[in-house]
């Protein structure tokens, strides 16, 4: 792609801006999604990488590693696309100088480079201990945002600790790599902090680590990291304390055994050599101890957001969207209903609201990359403590049926003030809130197929997620709030398990079962998925674990009958809430999935539906007790303390809850 093709749009949803820069993986454009109305780095792939598929599935299986790790100053890697003529990468854009517009500024006193070092050791360290390299660290890579926010883009070059090949698709300086990266040795967390410690050199210099201006040839280059000896930094910048100084030169040895063993280490060492403590140094620029940054930063001409612009012509504007959202709508007379809900609400009665499932629609299979994952081992992560529940209990969301349609409704914990926040000629399911709380993610067949939706409720916005890659049900958030896990039916093919970034980039299938996904759901810990998959009997499923990266499927569900179509995992990410039993008989039960053991926590009612309240001490649910009629029930976890929270004519249920 030359920069000629600036101005098109690729995937009918990226619309290529702007040539920025030569990559060490191809050539760098600043990109608009159309459908997220937000800036992306597009690095488009050389034409021999774009045509070799295991490449391409490493690459892709690199996205989904890191998906799984909490990554903070950090561009969010999206992963791999493809169009017929092409393939490029798609990661996070951040507006803003880097420190290649530093370099040729006034060197950087110690504290203001211990503001950078701390930002970047957070990234490494932290892909580290989940085993990755960076090992492609240049001074564009290091973006400031407006906000004085320091970001590290450039993850796609990450590679397996151990590794003894450094890998890049396009011609790549030299300036910062290290002596075993030129020799074939096994590569370490050392070669990163190399690299880091010849950053740090540049900054508070002003020349590079041979007290000068860079070599020209590579044969140079090489013999300068392999046999040069660094003049020290404070006799470049009599500024620099000389501990700093010595801290970055032992940073730079040659022998990778004999430098700091970590980047912790390494921060550490500098700060001490600084007489600085750790917990004093920002993480983000400011006037007073950043003065040559926030200068650049000062001066520095960002951006203006994009423009909204939406892939379909037809499609209305968002404050339209919003509106049809939020404003009711005269009821019209109908004959009968329509013939998605008629089906939904069938099946709800006769399982008790188990699963509705949305009339198929047949959509283009989306392109994409499938998934390759036996390069990475996902590390076992600590299961977070559970979230204290707000004195008034939090806000539970829920799918409410008005008249034809089924809509969200909110209410406090307490019962107080129930809201209908949809009031439209669609059907809106499976609310779930962001991690965050501040908005609400559910399904939606109003623009046709169902999609994701997602109501911010400070900026009053709602924003279409996905769109047409075919029914979309149940989703899930990631812990971490970066992903979402949803069922998805495509065409006539069998429900399946898919994801997408929580902006909506990146929709892609991880798992068909063999029969049909009717519910998912996250761990706490992001380690794993629950879900429920029919085994051949209509309206009854089972209970599957998997990982996140779709792999090491166990069947988790044992001698119960009659399992319903609805998961929730318990906040100490040890069991998950079910419900099962004989039809119009259902009861919730917690299945430990480690011993498989159940325990029964309610007994007659016909109930299903059930969510733990963030500090797992309660579940919210549905039942027919009241006359045949679905409420939402609010227990303790150990099902004592039954009480009706909801009563209205019409099925409330499906319950979601956040602090």
């Amino acid at each position: 792609m030359p920069s000629a093709f600036v101005g098109q749009t690729l995937l009918n949803q990226y619309r290529v801006d702007e040539l920025i820069s030569s990559t060490p993986f191809g050539d760098l454009y600043r990109a608009t999604d159309l459908r997220s109305n937000k800036f992306l780095g597009l690095t488009l792939l050389p034409a021999s990488v774009a045509s070799d598929s295991e490449t391409l599935k490493q690459l892709d299986a690199l996205a989904s590693k890191l998906r799984s790790i909490p990554l903070t100053h950090s561009a969010t890697y999206y992963g791999v696309f493809q169009t017929p003529q092409s393939a490029f990468l798609l990661e996070e854009w951040i507006d803003g100088p880097t420190l290649q517009d530093l370099l040729n500024k006034n060197p950087l006193s110690a504290n203001e480079t211990l503001i950078y070092v701390k930002a970047l050791c957070a990234v490494l360290e932290t892909l580290h201990k989940h085993h990755l390299l960076y090992l492609n660290l240049l001074p564009e890579c290091v973006h400031i945002n407006k906000q004085g926010e320091i970001f590290l883009s450039g993850l796609m070059g990450c590679q397996p600790s151990g590794a003894t090949q450094f890998k890049t698709f396009n011609k790549s300086t030299r300036l910062y790599l290290a002596p075993e990266q030129f020799t074939g040795q096994a590569l370490s967390p050392a070669t990163d902090i190399y690299s880091l410690a010849v950053l740090v050199y540049q900054l508070t210099t002003g020349t590079w680590i041979n007290g000068k201006a860079p070599p020209k040839t590579s044969e140079a280059l090489r013999k300068a990291h392999l046999e040069g000896l660094p003049p020290a930094p404070a006799s470049l910048n009599p500024e620099l304390p000389d501990n700093f100084s010595r801290m970055t030169l032992w940073a730079l040895r040659k022998n990778p055994d004999e430098r700091l063993k970590t980047t912790l280490e390494f921060l550490s060492s500098l700060a001490l050599g600084a007489q600085t403590q750790l917990d004093s140094i920002p993480l983000r620029i400011a006037p007073q101890p950043t003065p040559v940054t926030w200068a650049v930063l000062r001066d520095w001409h960002f951006l203006p957001e994009p423009k909204p612009s939406l892939v379909a012509e037809d499609a209305p504007p968002l404050h339209d969207r919003l509106a049809a959202l939020s404003e009711p709508k005269p009821k019209k007379n109908k004959i009968g209903f329509a013939p998605v809900f008629l089906l939904a609400l069938l099946a709800g009665f006769v399982s008790l609201f188990w699963f509705v499932k949305p009339a198929p629609v047949i959509v283009p299979t989306p392109i994409q990359v499938t998934p390759f994952t036996a390069v990475f081992t996902v590390e076992p992560s600590v299961t977070p403590s559970p979230r204290p529940t707000l004195e008034n209990g939090g806000r539970i969301a829920y799918t409410c049926t008005r008249g034809d349609y089924n809509q969200i409704c909110m209410v406090n914990r307490d019962g107080t003030n129930p809201v209908q926040i949809t009031d439209m000629e669609a059907s809106n399911y499976y609310p779930v809130f962001t991690p965050d709380g501040s908005s609400l993610l559910f399904s939606s067949n109003r623009n046709g197929a169902f999609d994701l939706y997602l109501l911010q409720f400070s900026a009053k916005q709602l924003i279409q997620l996905t769109q047409n890659i075919g029914n979309v049900i149940s989703p899930r958030y990631s812990p971490d709030g970066r992903q979402i896990v949803f069922a998805n039916k495509v065409g006539e093919g069998k429900t399946a398990i898919w994801m997408v970034n929580a902006d909506g980039l990146n929709p892609h299938l991880v798992y068909t079962g063999v029969d049909e996904i009717v519910a998912v759901a996250w761990s706490p810990n992001g380690e794993q998925i629950a879900y429920a998959m029919s085994i051949g009997v209509a309206q009854e499923y089972e209970i599957f674990v998997m990982d996140a990266n779709g792999k090491n499927h166990a069947r988790v569900s044992e001698g119960l009958q009659g399992i319903g179509g609805s998961i929730d995992w318990a906040p100490d990410g040890r069991n998950l809430l079910i419900y099962a039993g004989p039809y119009n008989d259902k009861d919730l039960f917690k299945l430990d999935i480690n011993s498989l053991a159940v325990t029964q926590l309610t007994d007659g009612g016909n109930n299903a539906g059930g969510a733990y309240s963030p500090d797992g001490k309660y579940i919210v649910f549905n039942s027919l007790r009241n006359d045949n009629q679905a409420d939402l029930y609010i227990m303790r976890s150990d099902g004592s303390n039954q009480t009706q929270l909801t009563n209205n004519p019409e099925p409330d249920w499906g319950a979601t809850w956040i602090e």
